[in-house]
């Protein structure tokens, strides 16, 4: 399984010389490139990568920002500080970073930290629960009304994989697309109360028969993998406790 990077240094050879390091790392795929916070942004939100290695001070927005940023948004994205400044260890730490490296970078520091990414994705591989069966009943209607960009919209509840929120909107994820409404996660889990969904962090309501895997994913939460989807949502262990409870389901 390839390792997908983006690179975020302002300084071209920099760049040059970390993504000839990386190329040398079997696994390690380096799919984009930027030159200040604002690309970077930018390019997350557009590959997805799951490492981003970051400078601190960059153009238009430093690497700490944009770390904060890619947080909010992609809170699963693994974080590398890549600096020539050892006195922002502390602040780097703070957004969950996975690494400091400090400039000029050495070869073998580089591949020691690939190495425990690889060993921490390898893990979150492993299914905690492989034999996790939703359940399957149902009751009240089958579809829910929303309003989306001006139109009533009726969605089946059957297909909706997850919602979540998306800036100022809700979004519903479904196998033929997405519906957008300015209706909160709260709302719509009202309406979803009879039915087998389940808030497994305050930005994700999951619909329990379209859970495929349960992963760790860090100290504090875990990864569900879902049917119909490429996109994973999270869900924090205090959540997965109140699963085990109201399900009776062994996460650890």
């Amino acid at each position: 399984m390839s390792i997908t990077i983006l690179i975020a240094e302002d300084d071209p050879a920099m760049r040059h010389i970390l993504k000839k390091a990386l190329e040398e790392i079997p696994d390690a795929e380096v799919i984009g490139e930027a030159k200040d916070g604002l690309e970077t942004i930018r390019l997350v939100k557009q590959l997805a990568p799951q490492v981003v290695f970051l400078d601190v001070f960059m153009q238009g927005k430093d690497g700490l920002d944009a770390a904060r940023e890619i947080c909010k948004f992609s809170p699963k994205t693994t974080l590398i500080f890549a600096t020539a400044y050892e006195n922002f260890t502390h602040q780097a730490f703070e957004v969950y970073a996975f690494d400091y490296l400090i400039k000029p970078f050495k070869i073998d520091r580089i591949r020691k930290t690939m190495e425990r990414i690889r060993a921490r994705f390898t893990e979150a591989e492993r299914t905690i629960d492989a034999s996790f069966t939703a359940p399957q009943a149902e009751a009240g209607p089958s579809r829910i009304f929303i309003k989306e960009e001006g139109k009533k919209v009726f969605v089946n509840v059957k297909d909706i994989i997850f919602l979540t929120r998306e800036g100022r909107s809700t979004v519903i994820h479904t196998p033929g697309g997405k519906f957008k409404t300015t209706e909160t996660l709260e709302s719509l889990e009202q309406k979803l109360s009879e039915h087998s969904f389940f808030r497994s962090h305050r930005g994700f309501i999951i619909n329990l028969n379209m859970v495929k895997e349960i992963q760790p994913w860090g100290k504090k939460t875990c990864k569900v993998i879902l049917n119909n989807t490429k996109e994973s949502v999270i869900m924090t262990k205090a959540r997965a406790r109140v699963m085990e409870t109201k399900f009776g389901m062994n996460l650890r």
